[in-house]
């Protein structure tokens, strides 16, 4: 239980490939022809999956009107997550609309959540080769998000006055690629449970924003262990001992020393790190040093989600 791949796809826990490889049902990969698939949604394809933002990007279908042959016409597709774990990505997603026209993202009451308008009267090419307004369009998305309807608007333009909408993973999106999928990222959840089946070390508490003063409690395992003895940080915090020694503490410990990082909380309530290397003594593990607000009070830690946190 750690890292599995199937063909050029790392496949870490708390997702796994084989019976008894994954945290709960939700987290089973298939591996068909050297490309994992997630059976739980609809066989969505896998292209990556990130333990330090919390995150799985998969292909989702463009929603696209390109089928509708009436200008100044409306096409609305709706996308709902279900009781799944997983969440629409506020922080790694945005709203893309190639097309002639305007489109629309709106939550399942109808309220408007993001949306942005194009003009396709412009022939200059170098224009068209952004997205920012000529042809192709571009918001941010407010919160994160279980369900979601896009709603086009046709209008009469060039290149046939076709167009698609979709939220789209901001460092995998390419403008112009003419598949018809797209790279979309989800925040995958956990449950104090999962995190436990997990070994986690040291669990944070992680509240969702979504929207209208709502929020859902998740957890996670940060990808920053501390020991009395030493502080690691590369590898899988998902599983138990799944982090390695940083490069400045391995080299302290090679040295007959012992490692210590002290940590603080600053105003914002962000901890820092100092990192000491002290002379090996029989009582090292004793040795005076401050430690985090979560190992003060003996509780976990509280992490509001956003950009900075996952």
């Amino acid at each position: 239980m750690g890292v599995m791949i199937c063909g050029n796809v790392r496949i870490p826990y708390p997702f796994g490939i084989g019976a008894d490889c994954y945290v709960n049902r939700w987290y089973i990969v298939d591996c068909n022809s050297s490309t994992p698939y997630l059976p739980a949604l609809n066989q969505l394809e896998i292209l990556s999956v990130n333990t330090e933002n919390q995150t799985v990007t998969v292909n989702t279908p463009k929603i696209s009107d390109c089928q509708n042959q009436v200008l100044n016409s409306n096409q609305t597709i709706s996308t709902d997550l279900g009781r799944s774990p997983f969440l629409f990505s506020k922080a790694h997603n945005k709203f893309v609309f190639e097309g002639c026209g305007n489109a629309v993202l709106m939550d399942n009451r109808s309220q408007l959540l993001s949306g942005c308008s194009t003009n396709c009267h412009i022939d200059s090419r170098s224009e068209r080769n952004n997205c920012f307004g000529t042809s192709c369009c571009q918001n941010t998305i407010p919160h994160y998000l279980k369900s979601y309807t896009i709603n086009i608007t046709r209008q009469d333009g060039d290149e046939g006055a076709c167009g698609s909408a979709f939220l789209a993973d901001e460092s995998s999106y390419v403008l112009e690629d003419n598949s018809s999928f797209i790279p979309i990222s989800l925040l995958w959840t956990l449950s104090k449970n999962d995190t436990n089946q997990a070994r986690c070390s040291i669990p944070l508490i992680v509240e969702v924003d979504l929207g209208n003063g709502n929020t859902m409690t998740s957890w996670k395992c940060p990808s920053l262990r501390i020991y009395p003895i030493s502080y690691r940080e590369a590898g899988n915090p998902y599983v138990y001992d799944g982090l390695d020694a940083t490069e400045e503490c391995a080299m302290c410990e090679e040295g007959g020393n012992d490692c210590y990082y002290d940590t603080t909380y600053d105003a914002d309530g962000l901890f820092k790190v100092r990192f000491r290397c002290i002379p090996d003594t029989p009582f090292s593990y004793n040795k005076p040093g401050k430690t985090s607000l979560g190992f003060i009070l003996g509780m976990p830690t509280l992490c509001v989600l956003s950009s900075d946190c996952i």
